[in-house]
């Protein structure tokens, strides 16, 4: 049996939902060839996975921003896969492309399973050219998304206002309760490169900072304030995220770092997979969704909005944590972590 699971973007979501769904489909398939084609970078944390069989991965060549650019590449991914004869296609992406792209793979006969267009690659073109799809349908996933999933339609909601869903991270929620997979989810992964040492004293705590995402929401402002006063605490601190440094370095540096202090951005699944706790600087998002071990506490009313937008005079001042209130919080941290040991 050939299985393909489907999960592109972002790298956070890769670690976050897709090894751990490949996980869970590694325990229902033992004997089964396991696949998966996601994007990037995501292709390069996926192969450290001894359950994964074969990674495919799209390339931003591949990939292009703009849709008719986009749509002939994804084409041609759905007849490379088609030539794979996979028993089973699981789309667990939410994003246009790879449903247009799960799409194009059930209207060749394919099987199908999880998230795709909710219209056929012959409409999808017909409204094309016909000028009917506007750049807001791509950008609503509840708009265009069919999906064999039961509770789909439930992850567009405010889930997280539901008493019931309340202390639910979201990987919990999309595969427990929207895609009903009833395995306890695992999000950790233990190959990685374990030689890696910092320059720093035996008994030196260690901090990563990861203060920047791709959007307003996840803009930390006092970065360099927040490193000065924690070295100046004794901490030994780093912040390389750029891309620079491999995979399995950059875990295994997260699996050295006693906290990793974060905004709402892959990095805070990626330490995850290596059992380094977090302080979450999580803006507009409820710290509930993260499931971060420690929070910046609430401090406007309008907090929050989950939204990724702002309407205040000063956007998203729910980012405005001073830096001394985080290094407080990060001593209390240690505090309470060497009175439990």
């Amino acid at each position: 049996m050939k299985i393909l699971l489907l999960r592109m973007m972002g790298l956070g979501d890769v670690a976050s939902i897709l090894l751990p769904a490949a996980k869970i489909m590694r325990q229902r398939y033992p004997d089964a060839e396991l696949d998966v084609m996601t994007f990037n970078v995501g292709a390069e944390l996926m192969g450290l996975m001894p359950e994964i069989d074969k990674v495919h991965m799209v390339t931003s060549e591949q990939w292009p921003s703009e849709m008719q650019e986009a749509l002939p590449r994804f084409i041609d991914l759905a007849e490379y896969l088609a030539y794979e004869e996979y028993d089973q296609i699981i789309n667990l992406d939410t994003w246009f492309m790879p449903c247009v792209l799960a799409r194009c793979l059930k209207d060749m006969g394919l099987p199908v399973a999880g998230n795709y267009l909710q219209m056929s690659m012959q409409e999808l073109f017909s409204s094309l050219l016909t000028f009917e799809i506007q750049q807001s349908y791509v950008q609503q996933p509840w708009q265009y998304i069919e999906s064999t999933f039961p509770n789909m339609a439930q992850w567009f909601e405010r889930w997280w206002d539901k008493p019931e869903y309340a202390e639910m991270a979201y990987p919990q929620f999309y595969l427990n309760q929207c895609c009903q997979f009833p395995e306890t989810i695992d999000i950790s992964l233990d190959n990685f490169d374990k030689t890696v040492t910092f320059p720093c004293g035996e008994r030196q705590r260690v901090i990563a900072l990861s203060t920047s995402g791709r959007i307003a929401s996840k803009q930390y402002p006092y970065k360099d304030e927040l490193k000065r006063l924690l070295e100046a605490e004794g901490y030994y601190v780093w912040s390389e995220f750029n891309g620079e440094v491999s995979m399995d370095v950059t875990l295994g540096r997260l699996a050295k770092t006693d906290l990793l202090i974060t905004v709402a951005t892959a990095t805070q699944w990626l330490a995850r997979l290596v059992d380094c706790p977090s302080y979450m600087i999580t803006g507009p998002l409820p710290p509930s969704i993260l499931g971060a071990e420690v929070s910046a506490e609430k401090h406007i009313d309008c907090q929050y909005c989950a939204q990724s937008e702002c309407h205040l005079d000063t956007p998203f001042a729910c980012m405005d944590i001073k830096p001394d209130l985080i290094v407080q919080q990060v001593k209390n941290f240690f505090n309470d972590k060497d009175k439990v040991q």
